[in-house]
């Protein structure tokens, strides 16, 4: 073996160690005290990387607490939205409800402000029952537009008490009067969700009604005893006219569902002024459904007065039961 070899073999190992003994005692250095990390408790969470070391005294702060925050503070859980109202079973869709009225009452023929000499002229028997119909149509989630109306007529014979002037016919005292006589009522109503009562085991809703209502009274008298030409007018003792109200009406509604086939509401509403015309309805109704059908009965009761500034007005006051079928064909039923 050559004296070169040799010495390549025993130098190079040597250089190597020479060169190396200065880069290994700098990076075992001793780390100065600052830096060094502080000593874990037992029980105590690591302190992650990158977040500052707490004060002498303080436990380190939760894993992801701002610098400073405590770590017992708690982020408050974001609320759900508000439940949305649910459709009320009464205002489910569009619907069609034909009725039928037992009414009792009959209209009063009355001399006003300007009569010159007619009295109370009342008539006698019950009218005819009253038939309608009541048309919905929604406007907006569970708030409803209705079209109602009726019509009842009746027949009556009525004996004068006095000389009276009936629509310009004139009359004596102790005439013999054959009268009929018509009512039609047109009620427009928009029934507005106003509040609603949530019980355990239902809810009651409470509705604000905004209305319009028209009702016209006509009349037809004839006195069949009395010969025609007695008759000034030569109008043959016949006399016909009619009386009329249009007002707005306010009121409330309250109703609720037992389960989803039964339902009742209550609703009142009316508006007048001292001495002149005014209206009000109040009714009361239970219905019971059977698939898109519902079957209602309830009690009605309705009065109305025309303005007495003019020669005669009318009033009437009607009341009684009613039922009706109610035809549901689109919605949220």
């Amino acid at each position: 073996m050559s004296k070169t070899f040799c010495f390549g073999v025993v130098a190079l190992p040597l250089m190597i160690s020479l060169f190396s003994a200065p880069m290994m005692a700098q990076g075992t250095a001793p780390q100065d005290p600052a830096q060094q990390p502080p000593v874990q408790q037992p029980g105590q969470p690591a302190q992650q990387p990158g977040q500052p070391a707490p004060p002498p005294g303080q436990p380190p702060a939760a894993p992801g607490a701002g610098a400073g925050v405590p770590s017992t503070m708690t982020v408050a859980p974001s609320q759900p939205p508000p439940p949305k109202e649910p459709y009320v079973l009464e205002d489910g869709g569009f619907y069609l409800e034909p009725f039928y009225w037992l009414d009792s009452g009959v209209p009063r023929l009355r001399g006003g402000l300007a009569a010159t000499n007619i009295g109370d002229l009342r008539f006698n028997g019950d009218p005819k029952p009253g038939m309608g119909v009541e048309i919905g149509v929604p406007a907006g989630r569970s708030n409803t537009i209705r079209v109602s109306a009726f019509q009842l007529q009746g027949y009556s014979n009525v004996t004068l008490p006095l000389n009276a002037i009936i629509f310009s016919e004139p009359y004596t005292a102790g005439d013999f009067l054959n009268a009929t006589y018509k009512v039609q009522a047109i009620k427009v109503s928009w029934d507005y969700l106003s509040y609603t009562w949530h019980k355990t085991k239902t809810s009651i809703h409470v509705k604000t009604l905004w209305e319009a209502q028209y009702v016209t009274a006509k009349f037809s008298t004839a006195a069949p005893f009395v010969p025609g030409s007695a008759d000034t007018t030569g109008n043959n003792n016949l006399a016909s006219g009619s009386k009329d109200v249009v007002l707005p009406t306010f009121g409330l509604a309250m109703g609720s569902e037992f389960g989803k086939y039964f339902r009742w509401d209550v609703r009142a509403s009316g508006f007048g002024f001292p001495g002149r015309a005014d209206i009000g309805d109040v009714s009361g109704t239970i219905a019971v459904r059977v698939s898109r059908i519902e079957i209602l009965a309830g009690e009605r009761y309705f009065h109305f007065k025309t303005s007495p500034r003019s020669d005669i007005y009318t009033n009437d006051t009607l009341q009684g039961v009613w039922g009706g079928l109610r035809f549901v064909w689109r919605g949220n039923l």
